[in-house]
């Protein structure tokens, strides 16, 4: 599995519409991004109201991350390509500021879950046990 990371970095004393990104960017970006390449991401997820170990918000660096997530390669060339065209993805780009502060950081690279917990807890514990 592939996955395009988006992480909104956060600035002191500034909000972040997350009711406008979830309702307005993020279904723009998935219909210009399917528009584009002719493909969609597989699922979207996203980590939001985020707080950092104190329980604070202002502690954390983001105020959301968001992971679109794809069965193939394509899916980050696609968004490479889409977010290198200012043209394709200026409607995209004229929303920002209407829900963020700053330019999100993004990373793109492959995905691995690990599913099975009692694999991942046998191995662990053999580690511990030597």
């Amino acid at each position: 599995m592939y996955v395009v990371s988006i992480r909104y970095p956060r600035k002191n004393g500034k909000e972040f519409d997350f009711g406008h990104w979830a309702e307005v960017h993020m279904p723009l970006g998935i219909a210009t991004f399917k528009k584009a390449n002719g493909i969609a991401p597989k699922r979207v997820m996203v980590q939001h109201e985020t707080f950092g170990m104190d329980g604070e918000s202002e502690s954390t660096d983001a105020y959301i991350t968001v992971w679109l997530l794809f069965d193939t390669r394509k899916g980050l060339d696609g968004f490479m390509k889409l977010h290198n065209d200012k043209v394709a993805s200026a409607e995209l780009s004229d929303d920002f500021d209407n829900y963020a502060p700053l330019p999100p950081h993004i990373s793109l690279g492959q995905l691995r879950i690990f599913e099975n917990m009692n694999d991942v807890l046998e191995k662990g514990n053999a580690l511990l046990n030597n």
